[in-house]
């Protein structure tokens, strides 16, 4: 069957040249994948066979004790689990994977900050500190992984994250001078299963929740995972209370368009074409930097791989994956792509320049991204890029002459200095004052700050 579609989108799409042939397949199967019939397919197989085998509902949590969004997670579990009336299984993991955090530092920095801020967001207790010693987590996720498989697991973990997380070394130590429970492995072997585990069910990340097929990261993509749950247990669609970073104010119908500037207040993202995290953000930033009428400053990156940094097929799939449900969310097309990566990017780049000084950096920006992450539009060819170009109301026969262009290599690396300078890492992050933000999930903590330059002294302004 599978032989049968390949050879029809073959056909379907004219294609004379052979070295064609895999790159062509590679993007309808990509859009496969990533379709919702697969999605509503898969969900449905999943279940069944689910349901043949007799099966409870189970939900598969990983944790790190030094992870701070697994704190975060392991509050709200409970709440979970009951409204649901559903099984968890824990599995505590310790180790990273070093090919999946290209700058580990700054990615824990950036997720502290973050779980600050969600815990606000949601009511819950606060990790307060990121200094804890090797021996101190391992000790912790030593004793966690003894008792994993234990009903009263949320509620004799919870305690040793609150201490840990608080920085409460002689309460730690309190906490994890019980005996463990007998295990056939030690748990040292216990963790390094778990790890293999994780990596097996084709994920990297602690914090992470694995149900019937699908990964829902942290308290960022629970809203998921309650639409899912919704549906299979006949609740209201509107019975979701994670979805808070999805719902900024300006998608309110009570939140009328800011009318006057702020002044010299710049809403500034870093980015990389080759980011579809980086095309979310920058149609959404646009969304918020039109309703506040502010300037919004684009600052392009080069994308990892062209900085020699790798991005395992793993992380890729689930990058994929996750950018669909969020495309979904904010009904934005994504899906159909023609992978920018190498000639794409340089040529794109190297207009940079001309769109700007022409007005039109943004339009060309936004443009070229939904181009080739939901059009399948090839922006290495002439053809392509001469349909971004014109789309955005440049003139073609004006910004050929620019393609050969290598200036933007300085400015490129200039905007990544900055974006380290910053404290930050990866794309698309955004710079708002003295707010940062990374990731487009969340913009929610950029309108926040917006909104109390514009309404110092009003609450009711706030609408969250």
């Amino acid at each position: 069957m599978c032989h049968k579609w390949n050879l029809a989108i073959i056909a379907s799409v004219n294609i004379k040249e052979p070295w064609m042939i895999k790159y062509t397949l590679k993007t309808y199967i990509t859009e496969y994948v990533l379709s919702e019939r697969r999605l509503s397919h898969t969900r449905q197989r999943t279940e069944n066979k689910r349901l043949k085998a007799n099966l409870p509902d189970t939900l598969e949590v990983f944790l790190a004790i030094d992870d701070p969004l697994s704190y975060l997670l392991l509050q709200v579990l409970p709440e979970l689990q009951s409204r649901y009336k559903i099984s968890i299984k824990f599995s505590m993991v310790l180790n990273k994977t070093k090919a999946m955090f290209p700058d580990i530092e700054k990615w824990d920095q950036n997720i502290l900050k973050d779980c600050v801020q969600l815990s606000q967001l949601y009511g819950l207790d606060s990790p307060l500190s990121l200094i804890k010693t090797q021996t101190c987590s391992i000790s912790a996720s030593e004793k966690l992984v003894c008792f994993e498989h234990r009903d009263d697991f949320i509620t004799q973990a919870l305690p040793i994250f609150a201490a840990y997380w608080h920085d409460q070394a002689a309460e730690l130590t309190r906490l994890l001078s019980f005996e463990a429970d007998k295990m056939t492995l030690t748990p040292q072997q216990a963790l390094r299963r778990n790890e293999a585990y994780l990596a097996k069910r084709g994920h990297y990340l602690s914090a992470s929740i694995f149900y019937g097929g699908e990964w829902y990261w942290g308290l960022e993509r629970i809203q998921y995972l309650e639409r899912r749950l919704n549906i299979l247990h006949s609740k209201p669609e509107a019975d979701v209370k994670y979805d808070k970073l999805h719902n900024i104010c300006i998608d309110k119908k009570d939140c009328e368009r800011q009318q006057k500037t702020t002044g010299a207040n710049v809403l500034t993202m870093y980015f990389s074409v080759r980011s579809p995290y980086s095309y979310l953000g920058l149609i959404r930033a646009q969304k918020i930097a039109h309703h506040y009428n502010i300037p919004l400053r684009l600052k392009p990156v080069l994308p990892m791989l062209m900085r020699g940094l790798p991005v395992p097929p793993k992380k890729s799939l689930y990058i994929g994956l996750d950018v669909k449900r969020e495309a979904l969310c904010y009904g934005i097309e994504f899906g159909k792509i023609a992978d920018p990566l190498g000639k794409g990017v340089e040529r794109c780049y190297s207009l940079f320049e001309y769109a700007e000084s022409q007005g039109k950096s943004i339009e060309f920006m936004s443009n070229f991204m939904r181009c080739v992450w939901s059009q399948r539009v090839r922006s290495e060819t002439n053809k392509g890029l001469k349909k971004i170009v014109e789309l955005s109301g440049l003139e073609w026969q004006q910004a050929i002459k620019h393609i050969n262009n290598e200036g933007w290599t300085v400015w490129a690396d200039d905007n990544l200095n900055q974006l380290y300078a910053l404290g930050l890492w990866g794309v698309p992050s955004f710079h708002y004052n003295d707010t940062l933000a990374f990731g487009q999930d969340k913009l929610l903590f950029i309108e926040q700050a917006i909104r109390k330059d514009l309404y110092p002294n009003s609450c009711a302004k706030t609408v969250y």
